[in-house]
């Protein structure tokens, strides 16, 4: 076995989670960590007979085997029961709790486990976010949802949760690791998580606190399976605004939040689960966030006052229509954004030139979705409710064609198509893109303008010279 083991976190526990050195399986692939772990071994609390990590059932009785700790880390946890569950070993440690592995005496299922840490189970507002993050799970069943079983009291003061035992990584730890996604690997994710979220808001639910440490990434052999994580946010923040916990986080992850968010107004709703998305989409697609800051309250003004530079500028391989989709999905004023995660997916699926809804290709295979992006064009996207800022605009006319439909897009100058203004695509009913010249109404008003102007000059000229003749 590969002595750089990857392990995996379950859900929020904070900044920083640690691993504890199990692996649950020879084939585990879970979250990768830089450092070199030794292999943990694992005992038989009726018979003492040890095994290694990747045994979890003791080969003479049966029983569900422990992990061996280390001297000086004894866990007390470890093989006592929390619900029905056994506590067999320590995945990870964070800020806010730590993770274990749990399995069932009967059935033999795995599990994880997350219980608080106690000092963090004494602050009520981290309590009631835990507890919301179980009841409002428990209410979706979603297959990009994660699932949760069960949510008590240990026994002395604290509180644990049981959810699904997750294989993978999360989506900023693999950015991280790799920069930016393929474009492929994107449209797969983008559209998974959209059908996550329309099922939240379909039930009234607002995640409020999108963030790719929150989009989990499953492993399997058709692409990533996303588990999207961590609804504590709920209705928490429409009750009790931005307050402070009393290990200083603010509900919202800075970098992702909403203007609406950022400026504490308490009007979210689903455009704000939409904007984080598109925060998330421009990160995979460039490999950075598109509002930085050097610390949060700068962060905040960029979100509310700035614009974000075009993803195109930063991944000159992106479709021409990515742009648009973005900027319309981070516009300032919510009423403009997409009204659903899906319409937002579903224009990203278009700008890449992909026929059919974002539904039907969050279940492609990978490799699938991959061989059509490689024959196939993208398609311009028209995005005609978008005005950021109130300038001068120019009605670009898109000609006749398959996908086109002889639209109009009217584009904001200034705005994120201001470096693409020089042609227009238009896609012919053989195949490829080709480029046109853009026919703007706008040029032909300021030739006129000119030419009035340098008439009207040539008057004064001309007057100037017949006064002075005609005053010797």
């Amino acid at each position: 076995m590969n002595s750089r083991l990857r392990m995996t976190v379950i859900g929020t526990l904070g900044c920083g989670g640690k691993p504890s050195g199990f692996t649950p399986s020879a084939n585990f692939t879970g979250r990768p960590v830089e450092c070199r772990v030794a292999p943990v071994s694992r005992v038989c609390p009726a018979c003492s007979t040890s095994y290694s990590s990747e045994v979890s059932f003791c080969g003479h009785d049966g029983r569900i085997t422990i992990q061996v700790q280390p001297p000086g880390e004894e866990d007390p946890r470890l093989g006592t029961q929390l619900g029905d569950f056994v506590v067999a070993a320590r995945v990870a440690d964070g800020a806010m709790g730590r993770v274990y592995e749990g399995r069932h005496p009967e059935t033999r299922q795995q599990v994880a486990i997350k219980v608080l840490h106690p000092q963090v189970a004494q602050d009520p507002i981290a309590v009631e976010r835990f507890r919301r993050e179980f009841e409002t799970a428990e209410e979706m069943e979603h297959p990009h949802i994660v699932r949760v079983l069960d949510f008590g009291e240990t026994g002395n003061g604290s509180y644990f949760m049981t959810m699904e035992f997750l294989f993978g990584e999360e989506l900023s730890q693999m950015m991280d690791r790799e920069g930016k996604l393929n474009g492929a690997r994107l449209v797969r994710v983008v559209s998974q998580v959209a059908q996550a979220l329309d099922c939240a808001h379909s039930a009234g639910v607002i995640h409020r606190d999108l963030k790719p440490d929150n989009v989990f990434l499953c492993e399997s052999d058709d692409g990533d399976v996303v588990k999207l994580l961590d609804f504590g946010s709920v209705k928490l923040q429409m009750e009790m605004g931005a307050k402070l916990t009393a290990f200083g986080t603010t509900i919202g992850t800075p970098y992702y939040m909403s203007p609406e968010q950022a400026m504490g107004k308490l009007d979210v709703d689903q455009r704000t689960d939409v904007f984080a998305l598109a925060a998330i989409t421009h990160q995979m697609a460039t490999g950075a966030v598109p509002f930085k800051g050097d610390n949060v309250a700068k962060i905040l003004m960029a979100i509310v006052q700035e614009e974000p530079p075009p993803s195109s500028q930063i991944n000159m391989d992106l479709p021409p229509g990515f742009d648009a989709v973005i900027a319309k999905g981070l516009v300032k004023d919510k009423t403009l954004r997409y009204a659903s995660a899906g319409q937002f997916a579903d224009a990203i699926v278009t700008a890449f030139g992909l026929e059919g809804g974002h539904a039907q290709w969050a279940k492609t295979p990978l490799a699938e979705t991959a061989r059509a992006l490689s024959v196939t064009a993208p398609h311009p996207v028209l995005v005609s409710s978008w005005p950021p800022v109130a300038k001068a605009s120019a009605t670009v006319a898109y000609g006749e064609g398959p996908g086109t439909g002889g639209a109009d897009a009217t584009v904001q100058d200034g705005g994120p198509f201001a470096s693409n203004l020089g042609t227009a695509e238009t896609v012919l009913a053989d195949g490829p893109l080709v480029a046109e010249p853009i026919k703007t109404t706008s040029n032909k008003n300021l030739i006129g303008f000119v030419l009035l102007g340098v008439g009207a000059a040539l008057l004064v000229i001309v007057a100037a010279i017949l006064f002075f003749t005609l005053s010797r």
